[in-house]
């Protein structure tokens, strides 16, 4: 069972990382909730009638927001934080 001290910490870090996201594009939201879902580059520029170069450069600036490395930590932060849901509907079909 977590300690209190650890409890305040991880509410911290879902704070942290909820205000990043709030600094996103609406671009940028689509294709994190794409990535959280699994798809490549190429799936997700398919998705949004995009390059995969555009798609590319999206993914760096999510990261560069969001002070992450990699996709899998994207994934994780917003299904823990409920930005995505995984229930099959992507909710970014290009439409806006």
């Amino acid at each position: 069972m977590p300690h209190k001290g650890e409890d305040r910490a991880a509410e911290r870090a879902d704070e942290h990382f909820a205000h990043r996201f709030t600094e996103l594009s609406l671009r940028e939201k689509d294709v994190l909730r794409l990535i959280a879902k699994g798809l490549s580059n190429h799936e997700i520029a398919q998705r949004l009638f995009i390059s995969p170069h555009t798609v590319k450069n999206h993914v760096s600036r999510i990261y560069q927001k969001l002070g992450v490395d990699d996709r899998t930590k994207v994934a994780i932060w917003a299904v823990r934080l409920g930005l995505v849901a995984l229930d099959g509907d992507d909710g970014a079909d290009a439409q806006h």
